[in-house]
């Protein structure tokens, strides 16, 4: 990637995105690093798909 297109993608993530720090215990995090690698994905995919389901069954109307 040319440096102007990483500075061009800095800048527009900067203005979009916003950073979520997350503390773990060395182990847990290599465990779950080990576990995404296993299942063919990263921990980023998979920490973003959980917090979206999160938030769809979290907004869900209550069933009587």
């Amino acid at each position: 990637m040319s440096e102007s297109k990483y500075k061009a993608q800095q800048k527009y993530n900067r203005k979009n995105y916003v950073r979520f720090p997350l503390d773990l215990k060395p182990d847990v995090l290599e465990a779950f690093r080990t576990a995404c690698k296993a299942n063919g994905t990263t921990p980023t995919t998979e920490i973003k798909r959980f917090i979206l389901k999160y938030i769809e069954e979290a907004s869900k109307e209550p069933e009587d």
